[in-house]
Parts: structure tokens; sequence; C-alpha cells
């Protein structure tokens, strides 16, 4: 770009994903000048709302937050909207064999066929940090519900199922989905990490509190960090189709970044997008990962639907869905809007227009006894978006994870990518604080 102006700053922040806003906030906080700099038109990556023609509010990608499981991401989010955050008990459901289940039932609470393929009711899961193979399943919970697991609820996650032809060990598999749909079990005291010792308090049927913002839906928590960067210090810009990044690939060093007209230079980038990405710039090795899509509908019908939870993970390959969500009760507004979801390879052929998946929904939901023939579609949205986040790689290997050591140690680049493995807002945030502070207070000492 030829006759830019060159804009001296403490530092760029190159993407306005959550992790970018967060890496901004910190930077706005502590006093430096930065620049966060993003292609898309709006803020917040793949995790954000959007609203249909006819007025109605959705989410995609992440849709609440947990309360406490990490307390710096909870006190953060609700900081950024000044406590203007719905707090509410998250009411989770599963859906099996067309059955609509409470998350984590008592084995009592089953019906007949289902509770028929337990050994009893007093099951103890101990299987701690082994593969879930078939085998330790059916010793647990039985082989008739073990073969369920594996025969019915694995294959109905066709991103997961893939892999099975490349190889990949059903065992493996089942780890992105054990013990999501299982019946309540007893758990032997172990010392465990963060997340394992949460989702059991959720098994153990302990309340899960969950925050989403009073205003704007998901969105609502990047518009939040927007509004508290000190526009003396920050500046956003988004829409920036022409944004380029000149690198200097042999020490890993970004000379600087252009875009609208504007040349921006400083002494630290932050890269707040994917890591491939960063991979791809400066010429490291990275692993090829397969790619998903997701397809999302979203409906507005003439009256509720028939049903008491906020969400339903579906595990039943009669059905083509992997979730439903009923908006409305994360909002606390008496909009009748249901949401529908279903992810799978790209490799795999299937329709992306929505008349075809508006009707195969109504369907399903209908058979699952969630509407009524009756029940009159008022709007129906359709998208479909590339994830590229996969359990495992192109051919079925374990997915590596982003590995910043791969860096030149006098690199001017400072990657806040999540791990590759695990893209929860209770694990990265924190884990984006720490490393832009290891940043700034590495620069500090240099000084």
């Amino acid at each position: 770009m030829s006759g830019a102006t060159t804009v001296e700053v403490d530092a760029v922040v190159l993407g306005g994903n959550i992790r970018g806003l967060v890496t901004a906030w910190l930077l706005s906080r502590l006093g430096f000048r930065a620049v966060l700099l993003e292609r898309a038109s709006r803020v917040g990556g793949a995790d954000g709302s959007f609203v249909t023609p006819g007025g109605s509010r959705f989410d995609h990608g992440l849709h609440l937050l947990d309360f406490m499981r990490s307390e710096l991401a909870t006190r953060l989010f609700t900081t950024v909207l000044d406590g203007h955050v719905h707090r509410l008990v998250l009411r989770r459901g599963i859906v099996l064999r067309g059955h609509v289940l409470p998350y984590a039932p008592l084995p009592s609470e089953l019906p007949d066929e289902l509770r028929a393929l337990l050994p009893g009711d007093d099951l103890v899961d101990d299987l701690g940090d082994a593969l879930p193979t078939r085998a330790r399943l059916a010793a647990i919970y039985g082989r008739g519900f073990a073969d369920l697991v594996f025969d019915e609820v694995l294959p109905s996650y066709r991103c997961e199922a893939r892999h099975l032809e490349f190889g990949v060990d059903e065992a493996r598999l089942l780890t992105n989905i054990h013990p999501w749909l299982f019946p309540r079990a007893k758990r032997p005291g172990r010392e465990h990490d963060t997340s394992r010792s949460f989702h059991e308090r959720l098994r153990a049927g302990i309340p899960q509190p969950v925050l989403y913002p009073e205003e704007g839906g998901f969105s609502g928590f990047a518009e939040g960090f927007l509004r508290k960067l000190d526009p003396q210090r920050v500046t956003v810009h988004t829409g920036l189709s022409d944004l380029h990044v000149e690198v200097e690939r042999e020490r890993h060093e970004i000379r600087y970044v252009e875009a609208g007209g504007v040349r921006y230079r400083a002494p630290r980038y932050f890269w707040a997008a994917g890591w491939p990405g960063l991979c791809a710039l400066l010429g490291l090795p990275c692993q090829e990962v397969a790619t998903d899509r997701l397809v999302l509908g979203s409906f507005r019908l003439d009256r509720p639907a028939h049903c008491d939870y906020h969400e339903l993970l579906v595990g039943d390959p009669a059905h083509r869905i992997n979730r439903i969500s009923f908006p409305a009760a994360f909002q606390r507004s008496q909009e009748p809007l249901m949401q529908v979801e279903f992810a799978f390879p790209v490799a795999e052929s299937w329709p992306l227009e929505g008349r075809a998946w508006q009707s195969r929904w109504l369907e399903d939901t209908r058979r699952l006894g969630l509407l009524d023939d009756d029940h009159r579609v008022e709007e129906f949205d359709f998208r479909s978006f590339t994830m590229h986040y996969n359990g495992f790689g192109m051919e079925g290997e374990p997915l590596r994870d982003a590995d910043p050591a791969l860096l030149h140690p006098g690199s001017n680049v400072h990657p806040v990518v999540p791990s590759m493995a695990n893209l929860n807002l209770n694990t990265y945030v924190p884990a984006v604080v720490r490393q832009v502070a290891a940043v700034l207070d590495d620069g500090r000492d240099r000084a």
C-alpha cells in the first residue's frame, strides 16, 4: 500500500474475537496505546448474536457463561457489563431413543426400555482417567446401555463418527461424549482438574448457574468489552478487508500491519486469530485440521414449544439434530423461539438449502413431542458456518495443541490463542490474561 500514513502504538491486536477483546481491555486498563484490527464487520468472532429480518434475536457459537466455573472469567465478564447480566440455573435435557429426559437422569427416571438396559439402579462410575471403552462402560452401565452409546449415540454425532473411517478407536471418539448422555452414577472421590470437578458436580445433580447479558444476546459480552475500552488509549477498526500483515519470516517478526490507508507499527503484536493462520503467515509447521460445517435453524413459532429445558443434547441418529435450544429462556422473554443445530464434516454431502432442513427439523421436533402438528412457523432463519475445530486431524490423528514455542525467541509476535482442544471461555480467558500480563511484564523488565 503506497502513501500509507504511519501510526506508532505500543501494541497491535490482530483479531476481534473474545481473546482479542480481553487483550485490548487489559492494554486499555494498563494505560498502553493500542489498536485492535478485525477483518470482519463486527467483533466477537465465532461467538455472538444475530437478529432475523423479523426482529427475533438468536445466538451462534457459545450461548452462555458458566457462573464461577472460573472466578476470573465470571468477575471479568460481569464487570464489563456493569453487572447487567441475567443469572439463572441452566435446565439441560438429553434425548435418547426419542425420549426427552433430564440431564444425568437417575436410573429410576428412565423409561422402561432404557432402564432395562442397566444392571440396576445403584451405578458406580469408577472409570477415572481410563478410556471409555465398550467393555469398561459395559461393566458400569451394562452391555445393553454401552452398545446403545456406541451404536446409536456416537453415530448421531457425525463429526466424531467420521473418524471411525480412519481407524480411530471408538473409545477415543467417545471421550468428547462421555459422560454427557449417561444416567447418573456415583463416582469415587479423587483429585480432579477444575473442568472435571465442574462436570461431576453437574452429574451429581448440583444446579448449574449461568450468566447471560441482559441486552444484546451473547454479543452483549463483546459489546461490553468495547464500551470499556478507553478511546484515548485503544482504538478498534472492523471491516478491514484490505488488512495486510508484513512479516520477516526468518525471525518470525511482524514488520508492520496496513489497513485502510494506515500503516501500524508496534514493538508487540498480539495474535488473537487462529493458530493455523499464524503458522501460514510465518511459515511454521502446523497440523492440517479437518473442518466441520454447522447448520443452524432459528424458528419463531406462533406459540411456545412444549419443553421445560433451556436446551436439549440429542444423541439419537433418528434425528438430524445435535442440540435444540430455547433462547427466550436465556433472555427472560416470552417469545416463542426455538433453535436447532446439526454439525457434519465438510467431506460429507449434506444439503445446504434451508427449506429441506426446516421440513426435517419440524418433523423431528414433532416426533419428540416438542411441537404439535398445528404449531405454525412465523419465521425461519437458516445459516451455515464452517467450524475450524474438530477433535482429531484430517487423518484421524490426535489434534496437537497450538505451540507458541515454535516461534523464534526474539519474535515480536505473541499468540493469545486458546488450546485447540478446549474452547471453553472459563479455560482460555484466564490463560489469555496470564499470557498478556507475562508479555507486558517481560517488556517492562527489558526496559
